[in-house]
């Protein structure tokens, strides 16, 4: 059985993971350079030390340009569910922070936007304006639940 890396949802998760696979592969190259060649010749040393930077670098720019959001796989798939290929069509039409709330919405019916925020690392006023927009065109709706929201996918979506 084959396993499957998931993709970072956000764009802070990318960055993140980026920059620790950057700093992964530099002191790991770095560590493997010292216990190869030691302390003899500091010029090849500081030759190498440069090489594991710039390994280093092009592994995190790679998986950085990798892990950008792509097209769902099973939303091309004929028994995809009608709310994943609305959602699809959607998602085109949206900016890319507001196709990541709706996603987590979407995969986590109910949850609250005090939660969005957190799972999001947005700041509390960019969740409240990207949900008033998707509210007043229809696409979620919301239920009071204290002083926070419970957040919904529209029926609409959820019909063919």
């Amino acid at each position: 059985m084959r396993m499957k890396l998931a993709k970072p949802r956000t764009e802070n998760e990318r960055l993140l993971a980026s920059v620790l696979l950057v700093f992964a592969v530099y002191f790991g190259l770095n560590s493997l350079i010292f216990v190869l060649f030691g302390d003899e010749d500091g010029i090849s040393v500081r030759y190498f030390m440069t090489l594991s930077f710039l390994g280093g670098m092009l592994a995190g720019i790679i998986f950085f340009l990798w892990s950008r959001p792509g097209e769902e796989e099973k939303t091309d798939s004929p028994t995809a569910s009608p709310l994943e290929r609305n959602l699809a069509v959607l998602e085109r039409a949206l900016s890319n922070d507001e196709a990541i709330i709706l996603r987590m919405i979407s995969d986590s019916e109910g949850i609250t936007q005090d939660s969005l925020r957190f799972r999001t690392g947005f700041s509390k006023s960019k969740v409240s304006a990207i949900l008033l927009g998707l509210e007043k065109n229809g696409i979620i709706y919301r239920e009071r639940l204290g002083r926070t929201y419970k957040l919904f996918i529209a029926d609409w979506l959820k019909k063919q």
